[in-house]
């Protein structure tokens, strides 16, 4: 009987299409299975090895007389190899040391099949869910639909043709029949309910466990069809949720998450034909008035995953989401998401923004917008060369639901990702940004309501108006208006801030900038408030101090006004006229009393070396002069100027000299070689 103890199958052997069977199929998490440290067929005990075989010669016996036997005899027999079995797995730590792993799966899934709905069938839903728990029970010894179960689940973990055996024995659908059983009829509670409670949790983990493992493979979706119960289970979901157990709320959705993904085509037509979105979206609507948020965005995404998930293979349930208000339910539902407390529902709230994001790019044709390019560009763009990538964005309704909650609501989470939606949606394809801001117009739109956001929402926005320069290369000149006139009106001064840091820094990047905000005014309207500022301080003698928070902002929105208009007039000679035919250097020198103005007013004034040195010394001796000797630091900081001015004009003056002697040598030795000199 040697043969009968052979191959033998371990987890760690087994190949990768067979070992993802390990996967859990939420998220990529690892299920926990049994421990299996590594062996081999050499390493096991000799003791294991004689369970092995002792199990392969009286599973040789049964299947030699389990033709001749009537059902319950053939039934005791199965169940009396069981105990054997475990104890063999148990003792070699996974191993399996049996030639006839897929005949023992088949009839062991057989059997579990077969007892699954002799218990349910004919029975009320509350009966049958009692009959099923207490069948699956362990209790003081292992009866047998516990025995049935837990071989069932180590079994469906070997290989994948063990797998497709136990798909082909009908446990699928049964499965199904007793997940709904389990989610739908909430149990009733016991006085040993926290004796039972352990096991209970253990036959709920070996049962999800084994569904993961037949319904990721597309021949256990298709075995599933064969009952009802899997439509069934997914309208339940979006009108029992706030009536069903508790307990199987989590493994429900783990279930039906697998599901999706392993859609096909004839489990699509299946839901279709049955109306299972539509009336699943009516349910929403409902569940939307009276549920909690988080709630309803847990069963909203379960929903929502058939959708998105089955998009490859058909469009028919998103054809069916979008035409009974597939969108406006999710608009609904996300608005109610405002005040969420941190954290509470956030992971179902984030599936279903994430699944409005992917649901973009499901469409048939892709968007043709001709837009008109203002110019001028920075140097290294070209819109003709750009190239897609192919997650082009060619479905709008979803973005408009998008678009719809930033509009609406204040909500600082809320907000937040949506920006990084949108931030997603140009990473996958930068002719998304283009797609999107020539027909909708998000940003553009955006740049309106953004001071009434939270701050932090204003800090992310204007990351991403940043981000359309410095990885777009792109210069948005409508948008760059809008954001200069919150600048200018100044209603909320944090979001002037932010605004202004955000053009800081596309000046910083490239010279073009100098030129596209003088033209538009910007430079101007900085001076008239750096005018405006300076006045006061020179009014009051000192530093002026503001109440409260605002005087924090107000001083940092005065340096970076100072910091952009130096970045301004750096290497623009034109800017720097600019600045003094307004007038302004008188003004701008106040700003040196200010310790925290200093620096950026002393790049100011050193871009007035460049079109009047002269004057520019004047300036900082007359302040070195004036300082008194308190101002300790203001003499410090202008004596390093003019340190740095003199040794500049020196290194000018001598390179002045040392260019005139070389022309005057160079002339010296024409002549010399012409026969010119007079000796």
């Amino acid at each position: 009987m040697d043969k009968a103890a052979e191959p033998m199958w371990q987890l760690e052997d087994l190949p990768d299409n067979a070992r993802r069977q390990e996967q859990n199929p939420d998220n990529g998490d690892t299920a926990e299975v049994l421990e299996q440290p590594a062996h081999s067929k050499d390493e096991l005990p000799q003791s294991h090895t004689l369970l092995w075989q002792t199990l392969g010669q009286q599973f040789v016996e049964y299947e030699q007389v389990a033709p001749f036997l009537i059902p319950e005899d053939q039934q005791r027999r199965l169940l009396e190899l069981l105990p054997l079995f475990l104890k063999a797995w148990e003792q070699s730590a996974g191993v399996i040391m049996l030639s006839n792993i897929q005949l023992l799966a088949s009839e062991v899934s057989k059997l579990l099949t077969k007892e699954i709905k002799r218990n349910i069938n004919g029975k009320p839903a509350e009966e049958a869910r009692l009959a099923l728990e207490q069948w699956l029970q362990q209790k003081k010894e292992a009866g047998d639909g516990y025995l049935l179960l837990k071989s069932v689940y180590l079994l469906s973990q070997t290989d994948l043709r063990t797998m497709w055996t136990i798909i082909g024995s009908g446990l699928p659908a049964a499965l199904m029949q007793c997940l709904y059983l389990f989610f739908t009829v909430a149990p009733k509670k016991t006085s040993d309910d926290t004796e039972t409670s352990e096991d209970d949790a253990q036959t709920q983990e070996m049962l999800v466990k084994i569904m993961l493992n037949m319904y990721k493979e597309e021949q256990g979706v298709e075995e599933l069809l064969t009952a009802d119960k899997l439509q069934s289970l997914i309208i339940a979901t979006s009108s029992l949720w706030d009536q069903c157990s508790h307990s199987w709320k989590v493994p429900t959705g783990r279930v039906l998450r697998t599901i999706s993904k392993a859609q096909t085509k004839t489990s699509i037509v299946y839901l279709q034909a049955v109306d299972c979105i539509k009336i699943a979206i009516q349910n929403l609507f409902t569940l939307a008035d009276t549920l909690p948020a988080c709630d309803v965005c847990e069963a909203a995404s379960i929903v929502l995953c058939f959708v998105k998930d089955s998009y490859p293979v058909s469009s028919a349930l998103l054809a069916e989401f979008e035409n009974n208000d597939g969108y406006q339910l999710l608009l609904k539902i996300l608005l109610r998401c405002e005040g969420l407390q941190q954290n509470e529902g956030d992971p179902y709230l984030d599936e279903i923004l994430d699944m409005l994001t992917c649901l973009t790019t499901c469409g048939k044709t892709e968007l043709k917008v001709s837009g008109n390019i203002v110019h001028p560009q920075l140097p290294h763009f070209d819109f003709e060369q750009t190239q897609s990538s192919g997650m082009m964005v060619k479905n709008l309704q979803p973005f408009q639901v998008l678009q719809s909650i930033f509009q609406r609501s204040n909500d600082q989470h809320l907000c937040g990702r949506i920006l990084e939606a949108i931030g997603t949606i140009w990473a996958w394809d930068r002719v998304n940004f283009f797609l999107l801001e020539w027909t909708l117009q998000p940003i553009n739109q955006f740049t309106d309501i953004i001071h009434f956001k939270p701050h932090s929402v204003q800090v992310q926005f204007f990351r991403l108006v940043e981000s359309i320069v410095l990885d777009l290369s792109y210069v948005p000149h409508e948008i760059l208006k809008k954001v200069q006139y919150l600048i200018k009106e100044n209603i909320v001064p944090f979001c002037t801030l932010t605004a202004l840091q955000c053009l800081l820094s596309m000046t910083q990047k490239d010279l073009l900038f100098s030129d596209i905000f003088r033209d538009s005014g910007l430079l101007g309207l900085l001076l008239a408030l750096l005018r405006k500022e300076a006045k006061i301080l020179r009014k009051s003698g000192t530093a002026y101090q503001l109440p409260g928070l605002k005087e924090g902002t107000e001083k940092e929105l005065i340096v970076v006004m100072l910091k952009m208009v130096a970045a301004l007039t750096a290497r623009s000679v034109r800017n720097t006229v600019v600045l003094k035919d307004y007038g302004m250097v008188p003004y701008i020198k106040i700003f040196l009393d200010d310790e925290r103005y200093r620096s950026a007013t002393l790049s100011i004034l050193e871009q007035l070396s460049a079109i009047n040195y002269e004057e520019y010394m004047s300036i900082i001796i007359g302040a070195l002069c004036s300082s008194t000797q308190w101002e300790l630091h203001l003499k410090v900081d202008l004596l390093k100027v003019i340190n740095v001015a003199l040794t500049w004009a020196l290194f000018s003056w001598e390179l002045f000299f040392f260019n005139m002697v070389r022309a005057e040598a160079s002339e010296a030795s024409s002549r010399l070689l012409l026969g010119h000199f007079d000796f």
